[in-house]
């Protein structure tokens, strides 16, 4: 029995050590950011080049992909000393990625108890991302070091219109208890949240409920909903702070928001390959790079014909997950490039993504971008998804089918999943062997679009 006890108390001994090393880590993430917002481009440089030596080092050795590609490319004995080393090592992309099974990706073997997360789809098949739990979680660090800088405190707040429900917990609560401890004991990181699926007479009580939180959280296409429905009910909210995320934030809407909810918008630049890279302080001007977990570099800066400033293409490495390690990977993203000497080290111009349409379904209810992710994003039967309506009002779900499916299946199973939601909206189910980009100029896709002209 003594025994029993003993190996007992060791082991918590052991988890509370572990769970005190958690929260020193994030600490010290915190304490990184603050430090490296002081720096100068040339000093952030010189401390991103010491991590890209480290990160490099380690997929090289760890990463039958890397390793495989840097003998081939002639640079896996490189020494990274300077950033003309750096200019060096390939480049990657999601397609190449997507040809080599996700082990060889890794740096170590895939175990329950990573972090498996999966992009959108809206570019091709959605790629499935691996990261350790606290590599995953220092995401929330910055996300709390950007509303901090923004004048939000931890006392106050924050409302978000979401995919999530409203009793929702999400993992880094429950593996870091002492947030609801705090949130619980002393109303530290108070959080709300109204489902996206909720009828828009009970989010404008639940925003009326909740008219003192200084800090409302969304997407854009979400939010273009709401300003919809604000405008039809001649209603207007005075926020101090409104934080839009996920999709590409447009001059239009950001006015819309201003005049309609009262707050200066924000816009959260992330990617499922590195979440929270930056985000604009709220005059739409530039993004505010987190540069001591990502760095960016801008490649084929050019005029295009008919503009009025620099554009390049963005290429991420993200300095903060040695699981899955991004390294100089071609996001896809287009961006303004700034005349100023700290972009993109410290900062970069606004990005050109993809805008979704909003679709007005029968009998009123919207559909936007967040509704067909949080539906479909992590939908294996199909490489990739597109809902469309047509001129007359008909709605599609068009599906590219994954080899060896059988089309009946998939269609039952997606109809299956839709009708959890909109069980009275019909939907047809269309199978296409592509699915093409809708903007030439940046190469993106659209998971929501209202068509102008019906099927041929």
């Amino acid at each position: 029995m003594r025994h029993a006890v003993g190996s007992s108390a060791t082991a918590a001994r052991r988890e509370n050590a572990a769970l005190m090393f958690r929260y020193a880590s994030l600490a010290g993430h915190y304490a990184d950011s603050v430090r490296f917002a002081r720096l100068s481009s040339s000093a952030t440089r010189r401390h991103q080049l010491v991590r890209f030596r480290r990160l490099f080092e380690h997929a090289r050795e760890h990463s039958p992909f890397y390793r495989h590609l840097y003998r081939e490319t002639g640079v896996d004995r490189l020494v990274i000393r300077d950033w003309a080393d750096i200019e060096r090592v390939p480049m990657v992309d999601k397609a190449l990625l997507r040809t080599v099974p996700t082990q060889d990706l890794m740096t170590r073997p895939i175990t329950p108890d990573l972090v498996r997360i999966t992009t959108s789809g809206s570019s091709g098949e959605p790629f499935v991302i691996y990261q350790a739990r606290m590599e995953q979680y220092t995401s929330h660090v910055r996300v709390f070091a950007m509303l901090w800088e923004l004048g939000w405190r931890p006392w106050q707040r924050i409302l978000m219109l979401t995919r999530l429900e409203p009793e929702a917990v999400l993992p880094v609560e429950q593996d870091l208890g002492l947030l609801t401890r705090l949130r619980r004991g002393f109303g530290l990181f108070e959080r709300d949240i109204a489902s996206i699926y909720t009828p828009l007479t009970e989010v404008l009580r639940w925003l009326d409920a909740h008219a003192n939180a200084p800090v409302l959280w969304s997407t854009p296409g979400i939010i273009t909903i709401l300003c919809d429905f604000l405008e039809e009910q001649g209603r207007r909210y005075r926020f101090r702070l409104v934080v839009l995320t996920s999709e590409t934030l447009s001059r239009t809407l950001r006015a819309r928001c201003e005049r309609l909810l009262g707050a200066p918008v924000v816009s959260h630049y992330g990617l499922q390959e590195c979440p929270t890279i930056g985000h604009d302080p709220g005059d739409g001007g530039h993004f505010r790079i987190q540069s001591h977990a990502c760095m960016l570099e801008l490649i084929n800066t050019r005029i295009e014909e008919g503009g009025d400033g620099t554009l390049g293409d963005v290429v991420l490495t993200n300095l903060v997950n040695h699981t899955m390690p991004f390294i100089r990977y071609r996001t896809g993203d287009t961006s303004e490039v700034l005349p100023r000497p700290d972009c993109p080290a410290k900062v970069l111009g606004l990005i050109l993504g993809r805008v979704d349409d909003v679709l007005t379904l029968p009998g009123g209810r919207r559909f936007a971008h967040h509704h067909a992710h949080a539906l479909f994003m992590d939908f294996p039967l199909c490489a990739q998804f597109k809902f469309v309506q047509y001129p007359d009002g008909r709605l599609a779900l068009r599906l590219r089918l994954r080899d060896g499916e059988a089309p009946e299946a998939v269609r039952d199973a997606a109809l299956a999943r839709w009708r959890t939601r909109f069980a009275e909206v019909p939907l047809a189910v269309e199978f296409v062997d592509t699915i093409m980009p809708v903007d030439a100029r940046t190469g993106k896709f659209k998971n929501i679009e209202r068509l102008s002209a019906g099927p041929a």
